[in-house]
């Protein structure tokens, strides 16, 4: 599996999609929502054990909470005088 090239350009492309779709979704709370909810529909496609999509769905809640830790400390540093530049990016592989 490939390192997540996660960019602010990404997001912002993401989000311009969704609000041309919805505009509602100007609204960063109403954006996450759909994104949950996209990750919830391509893994209810996914044939696999109940048991087997919860473990992956606990291990995607895991990552996506450090990557917004990750962010989150990324824009406190920055208010820092010198910020270490730092991309976040993960590399998920779900359990077998």
């Amino acid at each position: 599996m490939s390192e997540l090239q996660l960019s602010a350009k990404l997001v912002a492309d993401i989000q311009s999609l969704l609000q041309e779709h919805d505009p509602a979704s100007q609204d960063p709370g109403v954006t996450s929502q759909y994104l949950c909810a996209v990750v919830g529909f391509l893994l209810g496609q996914q044939d696999m054990p109940s048991g087997q999509k919860a473990d992956v769905l606990d291990q995607l809640s895991a990552f996506m909470k450090h990557v917004a830790e990750d962010v989150e400390s990324q824009k406190t540093q920055a208010s820092a005088p010198t910020p270490p530049t730092q991309e976040a990016f993960g590399i998920w592989k779900p359990a077998k």
